[in-house]
């Protein structure tokens, strides 16, 4: 299975990426952030940097769900439609299951968010900056997903994603 989270900086996905790897624990986690801070010793966090992890991303996460495993994408807002379908389009060519969680919340509540965890959050160009610049770039897709309202019960929103994650 391939699930990605796609939602505006701080809207809360690494947050329940994170309750959701603890109650199901075999879910693999790539993360852009954690994959650039291992690579690239002074990142710039420029278009062609994160270009180059989200297609390192794509690689990995089709050679993980080639190899059986369960992958969950974190760390990027995904705010082109055209990044969100190759990583669907990787799950559908690997022929597992594809899930697709939306996270949002009100603006107020992600920018206080971002001021509050921003020096030390991995993603060295997160504030509201970059928020409105990925708010003003954000695209619909039209995939399957399930939208989660992150400023609703963490608990309510978990059992929400387990049980999306389950459907056929």
């Amino acid at each position: 299975m391939l699930v990605i989270f796609r939602g505006l900086p701080g809207t809360g996905k690494s947050h329940l990426i994170h309750k959701l790897v603890a109650a199901r624990p075999g879910l693999l986690v790539l993360s852009r952030d954690v994959l650039r801070a291992a690579l690239i010793a002074h990142p710039t966090f420029g278009d062609e940097e994160k270009a180059l992890i989200d297609d390192m991303l794509v690689s990995m996460a089709s050679f993980l769900l080639g190899r059986g495993c369960d992958v969950v994408l974190d760390g990027m807002a995904l705010s082109s439609a055209r990044r969100v379908a190759a990583f669907w389009e990787t799950g559908v060519a690997r022929q597992v299951p594809v899930r697709l969680v939306e996270c949002v919340c009100r603006e107020e509540t992600a920018l206080e968010r971002i001021n509050r965890d921003s020096s030390g959050h991995p993603a060295g160009d997160r504030g509201e900056k970059l928020y409105r610049k990925v708010k003003a770039r954000y695209q619909p897709v039209h995939y399957p997903s399930l939208v989660v309202d992150t400023e609703k019960d963490p608990s309510d929103n978990l059992n929400a994603i387990i049980t999306y994650l389950a459907g056929d």
